[in-house]
């Protein structure tokens, strides 16, 4: 399974297209997880995003042994719960108790602790380069948030220190400010992924609002 998280406008979800345009027989991609629009408070929206986090982990793992020649990838998991959190409570719109639960809940699922077969690449990017990729939306009041310079330059310094609250050998950080992303990101790929895809010319001619 390979599961991409980072900054938002890093580019995972057009990574993620573009992969499965290439590959739309052996991959399955499982879209970012929605959280609940019941007006859940935030330990339950946390809970339930986590425990989406690690249901798709199991389903990953039971695929493997069933569906050998299918990878799994996940638009973001538990990093991306905690980045947020943290971003929160640093910018002063919560408080960082909420980061704290939602961080034991990680390590009561078990979701920090490294598995085998799972690669987790965290792509970064700058806080103005996010906002500037993703300037058609800056008008739609519903994601003011994410054009905060305050929330997402400590979403950065979180991602920045994830070896803080993370084992370092369960992720792998990519800084795809200056790059297309393709060369760097081929090299954290495992390698019998790398040789199913087709050239990388032919994978960057598929570019959306968020290409890297």
């Amino acid at each position: 399974m390979i599961i991409l998280d980072g900054m938002p406008g890093a580019g995972k979800t057009t990574l993620l297209h573009q992969l499965q345009t290439a590959l739309p027989h052996h991959l399955l991609v499982l879209p970012e997880a929605q959280p609940p629009e019941n007006g859940s408070s935030d330990a339950e929206t946390a809970r339930f995003l986590l425990d989406e986090a690690r249901d798709r982990v199991d389903t990953a793992e039971h695929l493997s042994r069933s569906r050998p020649d299918l990878l799994v990838a996940s638009d973001r998991c538990h990093i991306g719960v905690l980045a947020y959190r943290y971003a929160l409570a640093a910018a002063g719109r919560a408080p960082y108790s909420d980061f704290e639960q939602a961080l034991a809940l990680c390590h009561d699922l078990d979701l920090t602790g490294p598995h085998p077969g799972l690669t987790t690449l965290v792509l970064l990017t700058d806080p103005g380069t996010s906002i500037s990729r993703r300037s058609a939306h800056a008008h739609d009041e519903r994601h003011a948030l994410w054009f905060d310079l305050d929330f997402l330059t400590a979403y950065r310094h979180f991602l920045d220190d994830l070896p803080v609250w993370l084992p370092v050998s369960t992720f792998t950080k990519l800084d795809v400010t200056d790059t297309s992303g393709w060369p760097t990101l081929l090299d954290a790929l495992p390698p019998d992924l790398v040789r199913r895809l087709p050239p990388q010319e032919a994978l960057m001619g598929v570019r959306s609002s968020e290409a890297i």
